[in-house]
């Protein structure tokens, strides 16, 4: 597990990371304070890593949640994407928008190696959900008892910041990569993921990516797929005095959960992946019916499912089709139709996410981490969807999904992220870059 010695990259895992809080003198966020650049100098690993401080990190998260870019908004994420590229313009880091959506732009930032090496994306969302009734100013970014709070400071601005000031480090250092360092800031993950979907469309592409979704810096190497299904059960209506003139799809609709949550889901448990673990279904909604006095002549279901790789997405869709024939031919008035949520948009299959356990990104991550971090680094699956499943599936770059904060604390009343948790971020994603990407020249 040493570090590629044909990268002219130093091993890493003998250095003992100092965890003192950061004192170089280094520049505000966007002051005109002088850099630290050691171009043609020898930098060892603290002395790069120092080039930002803890405080700096901190405060560019804050200022991050302090811009509302929840849905909902008009230009949603217009504001905190200007903010994100001034950021790297003071930087001096190459940078440009892209147009997923009108005034709604991806944010992309490159550090352009020599071309000897591997390229890496560090990818994060723009947008977060809205604040609802949180007992805090959403917008704070207040830092209390250890933690940064506010809405997206856990999923995921914190970990945008911790990526931004990655890339910063490496610049102000002087290091000079051997593969790319690209930066992804994307819109609209909360909801149908159109930014991540153009960069699988128009690039830019790399050789393997970081999704920065909450995972407590654990390495995520997978997730289940997950799609929204309907289920549109259909009756005959007629005056609630006369039911037995109309057909009533509610009382049909219940004979269809009870189907599939006794002969369905019992089935999962042998399907189960050794990562990522058994699918899931959720009955999330359920509407039907006029009104009191009427038998109900629809009622429609929506389903939350999700699926390990053992699973497709046709599969799932065949399974439903067969439970709906097999109530069908036992009861000639039941009628169903069952199709995707998002039938008829473009959008892009929500597949699952799997990575090589022995993928070089992983091995990096693993080394990384044993030394940034407060324990030792888990391979674990996450709970939720992620846009790594697009960049993996449709763009065909390996990817995991690591990042500071933890799920719990995501889209809370209180949302949060810890600042340990910041600081290891900041480090493991600097860190990373060079052993993944390599270096031009050694570094001490």
């Amino acid at each position: 597990m040493g570090f590629r010695k044909n990268e002219k990259t130093l091993s890493i895992l003998t250095v003992k990371m100092d965890k003192r809080d950061n004192k170089t003198a280094c520049p505000g966020m966007h002051s005109g304070h002088e850099r630290v650049v050691r171009r043609g100098c020898k930098m060892n690993f603290n002395e790069i890593l120092d080039t930002v401080t803890n405080k700096e990190v901190y405060e560019l998260t804050t200022n991050l949640v302090n811009i509302p870019s929840y849905t909902g908004l008009i230009n949603q994420e217009l504001a905190v994407a200007r903010y994100i590229k001034e950021f790297f313009e003071s930087e001096n880091i190459e940078v440009f928008f892209q147009d997923p959506l009108p005034n709604r732009p991806n944010v992309i930032a490159v550090i352009r190696g020599c071309g000897k090496g591997k390229s890496l994306m560090l990818s994060g969302h723009l947008d977060t959900v809205p604040p609802y009734n949180m007992t805090e100013d959403p917008f704070s970014g207040k830092i209390e008892g250890g933690k940064l709070y506010g809405r997206g400071s856990c999923d995921m601005k914190g970990a945008l910041a911790c990526m931004m000031t990655a890339m910063a480090a490496l610049r102000r250092s002087g290091t000079r990569l051997a593969g790319d360092l690209i930066f992804a800031g994307v819109i609209n993950e909360e909801q149908q993921s159109e930014g991540t979907e153009y960069i699988v469309r128009n690039g830019p592409g790399a050789d393997a990516a970081i999704v920065g979704e909450p995972t407590g810096m654990d390495i995520a190497a997978g997730h289940r797929g997950l799609e929204w299904i309907d289920i549109t059960v259909i009756g005959k209506t007629t005056h609630g005095g006369t039911p037995t003139e109309g057909v009533n799809a509610i009382s049909k609709a219940a004979e269809l959960i009870y189907k599939i949550e006794t002969e369905l889901i019992p089935k999962f448990k042998n399907r189960r992946h050794p990562l990522i673990g058994e699918p899931l279904l959720n009955f999330g909604v359920i509407k039907g019916g006029d009104q009191p006095s009427s038998v109900a002549g629809f009622c429609r279901i929506s389903i939350d499912r999700r699926w390990p790789p053992l699973e497709t997405f046709s599969g799932i869709m065949e399974e439903l089709e067969e439970i709906i024939g097999e109530l069908r031919s036992e009861d000639p008035n039941f009628r169903a139709e069952v199709k995707r949520y998002f039938e008829g948009s473009d959008m892009m299959l929500h597949k699952p996410l799997e990575i090589d356990l022995n993928h070089p990104l992983v091995e990096t991550l693993q080394k990384t981490l044993r030394i940034t971090g407060q324990k030792e680094p888990q391979i674990v699956s996450f709970p939720a969807w992620t846009d790594a499943s697009l960049l993996s599936n449709y763009a065909g770059i390996p990817s995991v999904v690591c990042g500071p904060g933890f799920l719990k604390d995501a889209h809370t009343e209180n949302e949060h992220v810890h600042l340990s948790q910041l600081e290891e971020g900041y480090r493991a994603y600097t860190l990373g870059a060079l052993d993944f990407c390599g270096m031009e020249e050694n570094i001490d």
